[in-house]
C-alpha cells in the first residue's frame, strides 16, 4: 500500500507533526510505502493526498475557538488514505496527527519511551474522521520531584500524544530538580554524578527547544523573583544563608521586629512590599525577564514560597497580602505596555494569597491569568461535589491563617478573586500527582478524583490545569496521568470506558483483571494521611492491610505469567507491576508490625531493609517512580508516629 503526505509551508512543529506521522505509519506497516510531498497551500486538485497542516481553505471546518494561538481544535478527515489534518495551530495540527495514529491503534500509555503501544498489521487503505475542540485551554504540567535530562524530555514528548498543549519549567534556572538526582543524595548505591549550574542552564536550553518544536506553550519562573529582587538567586528551596545584603535589608519583610531571611530560606523571605524600592525592584526585575526571554508563553509571577511570612511592618500591615501583590502586578503591567510587550503574566491565589484583595483593583485584567493552588487541599473528594453557595470565609489574620484544606472554601476564595479581579482566564495548579499517588497503593482512587477534578473545572470558574507533579509518577501504571489529559480534553468523557480503553492497551488481554486488582489495593492504604502525621495503624487498617498482602499474593500468578507470554512495551508494563507488588508487600507487612506493636529498633529495621531494597532495584523503575520523593513517604509511614 502507498500513502501520500502533503505537507503545507515550512512550520517546524507542521515539519515535526509530518516527521512523526510517517514515522509510527512505518512502524505500523514497515511495509507500507509512503511519499512525501511539500505544498505552499492546499490545492482541491490535488488528489490523492493526505494534506497535514495549516490552511486558510481549513478554517471553516475547524471548531470555533476563542484565541487560535491558545485554543486547540482538531479536524481530521481522512477517507481511504486521502484527506487533510489540521487544527487552530501548528500545536493542534501535531495533536491531531497523534489523535489520527490513535484511532488506528496506537497508545502511548506512560510518559516514557517505554510506553509506546504500537500495533503491527498490513495497512489497507486507512479512513478516519474526528472534529473536535479541546474542553479547556491550559493543559500542561509544572517540573517537580528529582529528575534527570531524559525525565524531563519524555515528558514533554509524551504532552502532544495525550493531546496536552502546555509545560511550566519553574526558577530562573530550577537546578534543584536536576540536582536531586544527579547527586542521589538519598541513595547510597548509586554514584553521584553532580551538575554545574551551567550544566543545568544547558539542559534547560535544549529542552526549551523541544518545547518548541512541538509548539508547546511555554511557562516560566514563578519561584524567585522576591530573592532576585534583592540580588540573590537560588536554584531551590534548599539553598539557605544567614545573612541579607547589608544594602538590601530594609527591602525585606520584617518579622518579629527583624529584617531577615524567613528559615534561612531566601526563596521563602518576603519582601516589604509598602516600600517603593521594592516595587520597583520586582518590577523591573520581571520586565527585565520578558525583554530577556519572548520564547515564554506565559510569565508567572508569585511572591516568596510559605505561609505565614508576610512583612509585619506599620506600613505593610494595613493591608491584605494580595493587595500589596496587586499593587506591584499593576506596575509590571504599566511597564511592559510602555514597552510594547504582550508577555502574559500569571498570578497565583496560594496560602495567604488566597485571600482576594479588598483595596486593590487590576487595571488591565486581560493580561493576566490566575492560577488557584489549594495546596493544602485534601484529595478525598473532588470538585463535582463542591456547593459553595453558603461558605464563609474566615478573616484573614496577618501571620496567622490557618491554610484550608476543604475544597469547598479554598473554592469560595478562588471565586473572590475572579471577583476582585475581574481576570476571566485562569487554571488550576493541584498537586495529586506529587504525594497521593505513592500513598494511594492502586492508583485508581487518586485517577478518579483527578479525572472528576478535570471534568469540574469550568465549575469554579477555571479554564484547565498546569499539574504541580512529578516528573515520573506512571506507578504502577501511567492511567492517573491518562485520566487527566481525556478529562481535561474532554470534560464529557467517562471514566470507566476511558480506563477500560487504557488497560487494554497497557496490558493486553488481562487488562481489565489488572484494573480491577488495582481497585482492590486503591483502599489498603489510606492515601489521605499526612506521612508527617502518621498516627498509630488503627485495628481496622490493619485489617485492610492483611487483605491488601493478600491480594497482592494472590495476583502474583497472572502478573508472572505475562511477563513470561507478552512481549515490548506491554510485557514491560506487566514487569512495573510485579516491582510494585514486591514493594507494595514488604511496606504493608511492615505496617502491619508496626500495628502490632513492634518497636523502634524493629521498625527502624524494616525501614531499612526497605529503604535498602528500594536503592538498590531504582534503575529498574526509575523511569515511573521518583525514588528520592517516594522514600520520605514509606521511611516516615514505617517509622515515626505522630508527637515521636
Amino acid at each position: 500500500m502507498r500513502i501520500t503526505v502533503a505537507k503545507i509551508g515550512n512550520n517546524k512543529t507542521v515539519n515535526f507533526a509530518v516527521e512523526e506521522l510517517c514515522k509510527y505509519l512505518k512502524l505500523i506497516d514497515p511495509e507500507l510505502m509512503l511519499d512525501r510531498r511539500l505544498y505552499d497551500e492546499y490545492s482541491e486538485s490535488v488528489k490523492g493526498v493526505i494534506w497535514v497542516g495549516e490552511d486558510k481553505a481549513f478554517d471553516s471546518l475547524l471548531p470555533a475557538v476563542d484565541k487560535r494561538d491558545l485554543d486547540d481544535a482538531i479536524y481530521i478527515d481522512v477517507d481511504k488514505s486521502e484527506g487533510i489534518i489540521t487544527g487552530t495551530n501548528p500545536r493542534s495540527v501535531l495533536i491531531a496527527v497523534y489523535r489520527f495514529l490513535k484511532e488506528l491503534g496506537c497508545a502511548w500509555v506512560r510518559d516514557t519511551s517505554d510506553g509506546e503501544i504500537i500495533p503491527r498489521y498490513t495497512l489497507s487503505p486507512v479512513s478516519v474522521y474526528v472534529c473536535e475542540k479541546a474542553s479547556y485551554r491550559h493543559r500542561g504540567v509544572c517540573i517537580e520531584g528529582s529528575d534527570a535530562y531524559e525525565h524531563v524530555f519524555e515528558m514533554i514528548n509524551w504532552l502532544p500524544k495525550a493531546g496536552m498543549n502546555a509545560f511550566f519549567r519553574q526558577f530562573m534556572v530550577p537546578g534543584e530538580f536536576f540536582d536531586r538526582w544527579y547527586d542521589h543524595l538519598k541513595n547510597p548505591y548509586t554514584e553521584k554524578e553532580s551538575v554545574t549550574t551551567d550544566d543545568v542552564v544547558a539542559m534547560m536550553r535544549s529542552l526549551e527547544e523541544e518545547i518548541e518544536k512541538r509548539g508547546l506553550l511555554y511557562h516560566a519562573v514563578g519561584h524567585g523573583w522576591t530573592s532576585g529582587a534583592i540580588g540573590v538567586n537560588p536554584t531551590g528551596w534548599e539553598d539557605k544563608s544567614n545573612t541579607v545584603p547589608e544594602d538590601k535589608k530594609e527591602m525585606v519583610a520584617m518579622l518579629g521586629g527583624e529584617r531577615k531571611y524567613f528559615n534561612e530560606m531566601p526563596l521563602s523571605t518576603n519582601l516589604c512590599y509598602s516600600n517603593p524600592d521594592v516595587k520597583k525592584a520586582l518590577s523591573d526585575t520581571v520586565v527585565s525577564y520578558c525583554e530577556a526571554h519572548p520564547n515564554a508563553d506565559y510569565v508567572h509571577f508569585w511572591l516568596a514560597d510559605g505561609a505565614n511570612n508576610f512583612c509585619e511592618c506599620e506600613n505593610c500591615a494595613k493591608f491584605l497580602p494580595s493587595d500589596w501583590y496587586v499593587d506591584v502586578m499593576n506596575e509590571i503591567d504599566e511597564k511592559l505596555s510602555e514597552k510594547g510587550i504582550r508577555a502574559r503574566i500569571v498570578f497565583l491565589a496560594y496560602v495567604d494569597l488566597l485571600w482576594a484583595p479588598v483595596k486593590n483593583k487590576l487595571k488591565n485584567p486581560d493580561r493576566f491569568t490566575i492560577m488557584f493552588a489549594p495546596i493544602k487541599r485534601n484529595f478525598d473528594v473532588s470538585f463535582k461535589t463542591l456547593n459553595c453557595d453558603e461558605t464563609v470565609i474566615p478573616e484573614y489574620e496577618l501571620n496567622k491563617s490557618v491554610i484550608p484544606k476543604d475544597i469547598v472554601e479554598n473554592a469560595a476564595h478562588l471565586a473572590k478573586w475572579f471577583e476582585s479581579s475581574n481576570v476571566t482566564d485562569g487554571f488550576d495548579y493541584d498537586y495529586h500527582l506529587m504525594w497521593n499517588l505513592i500513598r494511594d497503593g492502586g492508583g485508581i482512587m487518586t485517577s478518579h478524583v483527578l479525572f472528576d477534578d478535570m471534568q469540574n473545572l469550568d465549575r469554579i470558574g477555571l479554564c484547565g490545569m498546569v499539574s504541580c507533579q512529578l516528573m515520573r509518577c506512571s506507578f504502577p501504571t501511567g492511567l492517573a496521568m491518562a485520566m487527566m489529559a481525556e478529562g481535561l480534553w474532554d470534560k464529557t468523557c467517562d471514566f470507566e470506558e476511558k480506563s477500560d480503553s487504557y488497560f487494554l492497551s497497557a496490558f493486553g488481554n488481562d487488562g481489565l483483571a489488572v484494573k480491577e486488582y488495582l481497585k482492590k489495593l486503591t483502599c489498603g492504604i489510606d492515601p489521605n494521611r499526612d506521612e508527617w502525621e502518621f498516627k498509630q495503624v488503627s485495628s481496622e487498617q490493619r485489617e485492610r492491610l492483611v487483605e491488601f498482602i493478600a491480594e497482592l499474593y494472590r495476583f502474583e500468578p497472572v502478573i508472572k505469567k505475562n511477563i513470561d507470554e507478552c512481549c515490548g512495551n506491554v510485557r514491560r508494563s506487566w514487569e512495573y507491576l510485579d516491582i510494585h507488588r514486591e514493594i507494595y508487600i514488604r511496606f504493608a507487612n511492615a505496617l502491619v508490625r508496626r500495628a502490632d506493636g513492634a518497636d523502634m529498633a524493629e521498625r527502624q529495621r524494616l525501614s531499612d531493609e526497605l529503604r535498602d531494597f528500594l536503592a538498590i532495584n531504582e534503575m529498574k523503575y526509575h523511569r515511573v517512580l521518583d525514588y528520592n520523593n517516594s522514600i520520605g513517604y514509606f521511611i516516615n509511614s514505617l517509622t515515626y508516629y505522630k508527637g515521636e
